[in-house]
């Protein structure tokens, strides 16, 4: 049956300007909340269409997908997708959500029982591929039919020819999570050390020494922005890094002392998060679009840190349609 949630939280901002208030440093403001619910936010996706590198219409909120942890339905788990200032029941049981990078617009689940494939005219999801893993992540791959899934035993899969086809990463003994990048290098978190590991896209395990890391208490791996290029950003220990395809990190001048529980920054001028049952929102292409009509807003400094570090990592034929992102931001 098909459940509506109305939003509980509406943007508050006043005649677009985000105001910060000095007692409260955090960058999670009630300003940027679009939605909030009882339950933990386990996953969160905003497709990203590379074909396009700046959002239209900047105003609207575009589709989001996330899941919740609700232990009173089968699975424990379902996926919403939230459109405008509601959020539709699409699947009981799926997990994880993903979408390829380019033109392609379809969406897959990961469920409790397999792969699913998304239906927008009717809000609904149809099974895909005759396999039922207990999947927790799954990732499409770049440019290709394939889409990798992890399942509940930390085994990691990868799904071909309309996901009839299915073949064990054997490089890759047990994961804990993982991420693609725009060019489909593996980067995972072993069982064993909870470190970041790379297997590149030939299937190669590269050699990687834990010394090019601090030695991380907690780390978690964010898929990349369309625009970025051999490397995925991470998080350890609170702390932003971006970790390139050949093993070397470089650490950001960013630091979270929240935890939130989902992140996508898929389409790299919209960003979203996920904070205690909280979607929050960081329309970055209204911001600038609003400097450019000298509009002013005040904006959290942390966000231009976070952007500012996926446009550094862009692809070079893009790159200039990003590179006065931050003079614009700074001039406030």
């Amino acid at each position: 049956m098909l459940r509506t949630i109305i939003i509980l939280f509406i943007v508050t901002n006043t005649h677009g300007r985000y105001f910060i208030s000095k007692k409260d440093s955090s960058m999670f403001k009630n300003e940027q909340i679009i939605f909030a619910s009882d339950f933990n936010i386990t996953k969160l996706l905003v497709p990203a269409d590379g074909s396009k590198h700046i959002q239209v219409e900047s105003s609207e909120i575009p589709s989001i997908f996330f899941a919740i942890s609700d232990p009173t339905i089968e699975g424990g788990s379902c996926i919403y997708v939230l459109e405008g200032f509601a959020a539709y029941e699409i699947l009981e049981g799926g997990r994880d959500a993903t979408a390829d990078y380019s033109f392609d617009k379809t969406i897959y689940f990961g469920a409790k029982d397999g792969i699913y494939k998304y239906s927008p005219d009717s809000l609904s999801a149809k099974k895909f591929g005759p396999f039922r893993d207990d999947i927790i992540q799954l990732q499409k791959a770049n440019g290709s039919d394939t889409i990798y899934i992890l399942t509940a035993d930390h085994r990691l899969y990868k799904m071909e020819q309309n996901g009839t086809v299915k073949t064990r990463i054997q490089t890759i003994t047990c994961a804990l999570e993982f991420v693609l990048d725009t060019s489909n290098n593996i980067y995972y978190i072993a069982c064993d050390d909870h470190m970041p590991h790379i297997v590149k896209s030939d299937g190669r395990l590269l050699s990687f020494a834990p010394s090019v890391l601090e030695d991380f208490k907690e780390v978690k791996l964010i898929r990349p922005a369309f625009i970025m290029e051999g490397c995925i950003p991470f998080f350890g220990d609170g702390h932003l890094y971006i970790l390139y395809s050949n093993g070397s990190s470089e650490k950001k001048d960013f630091h979270l002392d929240e935890k939130p529980s989902a992140f996508s920054v898929d389409a790299a001028l919209y960003l979203v998060a996920a904070l205690d049952g909280k979607i929050y929102e960081f329309n970055v292409m209204e911001v600038l679009l609003r400097s450019m009509f000298g509009l002013a807003s005040e904006w959290p400094r942390d966000v231009t840190k976070i952007v500012m570090s996926i446009i550094d990592s862009a692809k070079d034929s893009i790159y200039s349609v990003y590179k006065d992102f931050n003079n614009a931001v700074t001039s406030f």
